[in-house]
């Protein structure tokens, strides 16, 4: 953790932001398009990101144990940052899996890929202004852990 990761978590959530601006005007979304194949790249690395650091947070829970309650606040920051991280890059990371992986898929299985993406969409403003707010978070905590 520390203020790279806060910076990443702040643009991951910049990123999810501007779909709020796509439904208003036509333009944005054009110009939204233009960046999908970026996001999924950026969205993809963080994902990623976000599982490994699940998995460091689970194998280092004995950061409880680290001048309590200071460390359990320094792990539940880290937890939900990886979370974060992870469903936000999930989101973004879709539409570059849907270009080139469910491009060749049946119908069928693309269906079903919408629909599920549909469902999950609906959570992007949500995510991408929490990754804001938690990224600053994560950046001042960072300072005050050191």
């Amino acid at each position: 953790m520390g203020i790279v990761n806060g910076l990443l978590l702040v643009i991951l959530g910049a990123l999810c932001v501007p779909a709020l601006v796509a439904q208003k005007s036509p333009k944005a979304k054009a110009l939204l398009d233009k960046i999908v194949p970026f996001q999924g790249i950026f969205g993809f690395i963080m994902f990623i990101w976000g599982i490994w650091v699940v998995i460091q947070c689970i194998l280092n829970i004995s950061w409880f144990a680290w001048q309590f309650p200071w460390g359990l606040i320094y792990w539940i920051t880290i937890l939900v940052d990886a979370l974060l991280s992870l469903f936000g890059g999930a989101i973004l990371g879709w539409g570059l899996i849907q270009q080139n992986i469910l491009a060749k898929a049946s119908d069928t299985v693309k269906a079903k890929a919408e629909e599920s993406f549909a469902k999950i969409v609906a959570l992007q403003p949500k995510i991408g202004i929490a990754a804001i707010i938690f990224g600053l978070w994560v950046i001042i905590s960072s300072i005050i852990f050191l």
